[in-house]
């Protein structure tokens, strides 16, 4: 059987290969060098052209031209993939709780009151939230004001000129927990700016 017939015959199935086994070998051969040589051949022509259109637009294409040149390319930047360190494993707390955070919502920090005369609310929030055990006490210039579970209070009156406004949570002794939160205000009574 000529080659070409036997390929054709092999195509369509009807070549029985195990008694043609060399033969089956080489094809096989064959079909890894042509693909081989297809990934290694060199594409001379392959690449970026620039070139002028009719217009004098600059364009750039993979096909060569006649007025086309060619476009040297830079390295593409490669960097290293980095490896995540492992996770901390988180320390057990002995109070819980003792890591709160206190912020004000109302008033900002900075802020003026222009008629102390009215009541005047602070807010803050806690995180995590408060435990049954503990509180919160809001101080005006160092002094408690208040103690329990409420995050908001309202002062009746602001005498006139600066004032620090702090918020903590603190234990059943009294004990101040985690971060404080603290606000500066500035009041005025209407007539005396």
């Amino acid at each position: 059987m000529p080659v070409s017939q036997f390929f054709q015959a092999a195509i369509d199935g009807g070549v029985p290969m195990a008694k043609y086994r060399p033969m089956k070998q080489i094809l096989s051969v064959i079909v890894a060098l042509g693909l081989a040589g297809s990934l290694t051949a060199d594409d001379s022509d392959s690449g970026i052209y620039r070139s002028k259109d009719r217009q004098g637009n600059t364009v750039f294409t993979d096909q060569p031209g006649d007025n086309a040149e060619r476009v040297e390319l830079q390295d593409t930047n490669r960097t290293p993939a980095v490896t995540p360190r492992p996770a901390r494993k988180k320390s057990a707390k002995k109070d819980p709780g003792s890591g709160y955070v206190v912020s004000f919502v109302e008033p900002e920090d900075n802020a003026v009151v222009p008629n102390g005369l009215i009541p005047t609310t602070f807010s803050v929030t806690i995180d995590p939230p408060l435990l049954p055990k503990h509180k919160l006490e809001f101080l005006l210039d160092g002094e408690s004001l208040v103690v329990g579970p409420a995050q908001h209070h309202t002062i009746d009156r602001l005498t006139p000129g600066g004032h620090q406004i702090t918020a903590q949570v603190v234990d059943a002794d009294g004990k101040p927990l985690g971060e404080a939160g603290s606000v500066r205000v500035t009041a005025y009574w209407p007539g005396n700016r």
